[in-house]
């Protein structure tokens, strides 16, 4: 017994310490545990770089996207040593797009209008806000708002971006209206319908993300529906889809007059969130050299929503709301039945 209970107590040491060390590197300071006044100065004092390779590559490894970043900018060893670390699989997704972003040629063109309209927002209070809604977020979208650099935004998605309906569409600017900008001090999940027409018909949560003309998108939050959890889908009014309900199987092609019931529209949606951003930027990029002169819309197009902004249930209009918030979902059961 007494043997493990030294085993135990050589864990916990090795652990605070590790929390220490990272604790020490964030903040920027650079010996890593206070030393106790010693008149022996034949001891070296230990710093980070004192460590062994494999504590330190423990270290970096759990660090934030932030943090990494910078420092990569601390030393040659740490410049050295950083990609070896094993990240987080999703943190290095985010790095992975951020290293492809910031390495596009001309890629500052696409942030010019967007910071100019770039506001701060409390990232763990948004967080905080969708939680106290439903247990569980997309981990993708929730390391996203905690962690990716405010002033690198995609396709204007982002919270502190102004909620505005923009009517341009260039390599600045997204045509439609950024809904993560509503409400961003405190935002709302939605009930989007599921499984329609079908005996198994329910609502879900999920989270409006962005609308066009005829096109919304949406992150699945429904944890109880693994198939789509996570996932971003982009319902189309053009496809015979309606912007309240998250499509499954196989919509008619109404331009075929075959029987083939394989044909048809099938709506496929993003993996996860951050494959849905990297789609975003994959538009984008193709327009980083074009001409200002050039740009579709002016920035007198951009309109002023009314507030408070009003439901349209399955509407396709982009200023207003297609559904009611998550948490309304037990007394608009009865709209199931009309879709």
């Amino acid at each position: 017994m007494g043997q493990l209970y030294s085993i135990y107590n050589g864990f916990n040491s090795f652990r605070t310490a590790t929390l220490l060390f990272t604790q020490r590197l964030i903040f920027g300071e650079q010996k890593l545990l206070e030393q106790p006044q010693s008149h022996d100065t034949t001891k070296t004092p230990t710093t980070l770089q004192s460590l062994p390779v494999e504590i330190l590559l423990y270290i970096f490894s759990f660090l934030e996207l932030k943090p990494y970043i910078i420092s990569h900018g601390v030393c040659k060893e740490w410049l050295r040593l950083l990609p070896m670390a094993e990240l987080h699989p999703i943190r290095s997704r985010l790095l992975a797009l951020y290293h492809r972003i910031i390495h596009t040629p001309h890629f500052e063109n696409s942030l010019t209008w967007s910071l100019d309209n770039l506001h701060p927002f409390d990232r763990q209070a948004y967080i905080d806000s969708l939680l106290a809604q439903y247990p569980v977020i997309p981990e993708e979208f929730r390391m996203w708002i905690l962690e990716w650099p405010a002033r690198l935004v995609i396709a204007c998605t982002w919270p502190g971006i102004q909620f505005r309906n923009s009517g341009a569409s260039n390599c600045r600017r997204r045509f439609g209206v950024n809904w993560l900008g509503y409400n961003n001090e405190s935002p709302q999940l939605f009930a989007v319908l599921y499984k329609n027409q079908t005996p198994q018909v329910k609502f879900i949560p999920a989270l409006l993300i962005w609308r066009e003309s005829h096109t919304t998108d949406w992150l699945v939050f429904a944890e109880d529906e693994p198939d789509i959890f996570g996932r971003v889908y982009v319902t189309d009014v053009m496809e015979g889809e309606k912007s309240s309900i998250i499509t499954n199987g196989r919509h008619p092609d109404y331009d075929d007059d075959s029987d083939d019931e394989s044909d048809g529209y099938i709506n496929v949606p993003h993996a996860d969130w951050v494959t849905y951003l990297e789609c975003q930027w994959e538009n984008i990029a193709p327009f980083l050299l074009v001409p200002e002169t050039l740009y579709d819309g002016r920035p007198d197009s951009d309109l002023q929503i009314r507030q408070p902004v009003p439901v349209q249930f399955g509407g396709g209009l982009p200023t207003m709301l297609p559904t009611f918030p998550w948490d309304l979902r037990g007394t608009i059961s009865h709209l199931a039945l009309f879709n």
